[in-house]
């Protein structure tokens, strides 16, 4: 396998075909990433006026507004991953086409590749393989603690014991854990390209990714070495990057509200003009370059994919 020349032809889709931004962009968007906290709010320990003569209806309301605003963030959250899966699936095919046929689908046509059954065995086998991965990692945290008991035990050098073995258990413990998550983010590229690209049920597509894995296990683990030192290189710059973007968010959004604040001496007008302007200016583009890179490292694993899948056959 010709790692180089599968990353050059990567960078070449990604850069070429603009129509596999948008699935890249909203991959970006629903992948829960990239989004901060609104650690910025302030709240004040003054006593709101009134609120202690709210009476049975007005709390009837709040309650009301409560269940109605957790009702939409389980539907926005709904919404959200079946934007992800359509998103990657469409992701796939479309690179996969443009392999096999040298055109690349409109956005209507790679929404349709996204559309489909596919992409709920998609969801099913990330779930099947999410939750006892889950399970068995706090399960293996939890034996590594196991030694802590030794603190029930009142002498000094149980104790100590207790620690030293408890800290030495738990490293290894997270070992073992880094070594199968590896494991499974290799085999899983495998897996959902064959649940995606070769219309296989999830049960075909575990035993097939794996046989596939296992018998390409050097050219595999070759291009998982190069994608990690890439995604490394990639994460630093993209952090020097978004902080660039933050100070120059900051600076326009915080002039624009200081200006607002200088002219109406209102906090509330200065926070509500100043934000959007620094949130979209954020946002923006590390959304977008977050996107492109979730292009590339997409079709650097489809092109892989591929040429193991055309060797086997």
């Amino acid at each position: 396998m010709n790692h180089t020349r599968l990353i050059r032809r990567a960078c070449e889709i990604t850069w070429r075909y603009k129509v596999l931004w948008l699935f890249g962009i909203l991959l970006a968007l629903t992948s829960g990433g990239g989004g901060g906290g609104n650690n910025g709010a302030r709240f004040s320990s003054q006593p709101i006026p009134g609120l202690d003569r709210l009476g049975w209806i007005e709390w009837q309301a709040l309650t009301g507004l409560i269940v109605a605003c957790c009702c939409l963030l389980v539907i926005l959250v709904i919404v959200a991953v079946i934007v992800n899966y359509v998103a990657r699936v469409a992701l796939y095919r479309s690179v996969d086409q443009i392999e096999a046929t040298g055109a690349a689908p409109t956005w209507r046509e790679g929404l349709r590749l996204g559309w489909s059954n596919r992409g709920f065995r998609l969801w099913l086998l990330d779930l099947i393989i999410a939750i006892p991965a889950v399970i068995i990692a706090l399960l293996l945290l939890g034996i590594g603690a196991t030694p802590l008991l030794l603190l029930l035990i009142d002498s000094p050098v149980a104790r100590t014991l207790g620690i030293a073995a408890t800290v030495g258990l738990e490293l290894l413990m997270i070992a073992v854990i880094i070594v199968a998550a590896v494991i499974l983010h290799v085999c899983g590229q495998f897996w959902s390209r064959e649940v995606a690209l070769a219309d296989r049920s999830i049960g075909q597509a575990l035993a097939v990714g794996y046989v596939t894995v296992r018998q390409r296990l050097k050219d595999v683990g070759g291009m998982w070495l190069l994608m990690f030192g890439i995604g490394l290189a990639f994460g630093l710059v993209f952090l020097v990057f978004v902080l660039f973007v933050l100070a120059v968010a900051a600076a326009v959004g915080g002039g624009i509200g200081l200006v607002v604040h200088a002219i109406t001496q209102s906090v509330g007008w200065a926070v509500g003009l100043g934000l959007p302007f620094f949130l979209v200016i954020l946002v923006v583009p590390t959304v977008f370059v977050q996107g492109l890179w979730l292009v590339f490292e997409s079709s650097v694993w489809t092109l892989t994919y591929r040429e193991v899948a055309v060797a086997k056959g």
